[in-house]
């Protein structure tokens, strides 16, 4: 019973983390578009802002990632490569971390660019749009996946 409990709260840790994760990098992302659009005086605080949304971010990321690993760590041995949804799932994950890791990096470069510096907003849409891509897929594999261990009777 008390390994079911802590696997329902690894579910709702690893969902809430999902949430505030691609939740604040989709707005992180979103701001950097609309830092690439305004006037250099408007940019410090929209950096400001996207600092913020970072955090959200960074904080989700530490409540999703532990908590899909503990998850994983209850599939029987073998398993694993079975569950093609899985292996997509993962892959996206990646990219997302990479992807976030680029918006701060980023980021940082466009804070201590000079104002009168033109910032790429072709980058930054990218980005926003690439994220975008990366969670509709997540749901898709996670949702539409034929072999899923956690969905099964035999589940602990």
């Amino acid at each position: 019973m008390i390994r079911l409990m802590s696997t329902a709260f690894s579910f709702v840790f690893h969902l809430l983390g999902a949430v505030l994760w691609l939740g604040g990098l989709m707005a992180l992302s979103r701001v950097m578009v609309h830092m690439a659009r305004q006037p250099a005086g408007m940019r410090a605080g929209l950096a400001l802002l996207a600092g913020r949304f970072n955090i959200l971010a960074m904080l989700g990321a530490g409540l999703s990632l532990p908590t899909g690993l503990y998850q994983l760590s209850l599939w029987p041995d073998g398993s694993f490569r079975h569950a093609g949804w899985l292996h997509a799932k993962v892959t996206l994950v990646v990219i997302v971390v990479a992807v976030h890791v680029l918006c701060v990096v980023k980021l940082k470069k466009w804070q201590k660019l000079p104002d009168h510096s033109a910032l790429p907003r072709g980058l930054a849409s990218a980005l926003h749009g690439v994220i975008g891509l990366c969670l509709i897929g997540i749901l898709m594999a996670v949702y539409l996946g034929k072999y899923h261990f956690l969905r099964s009777s035999n589940f602990p």
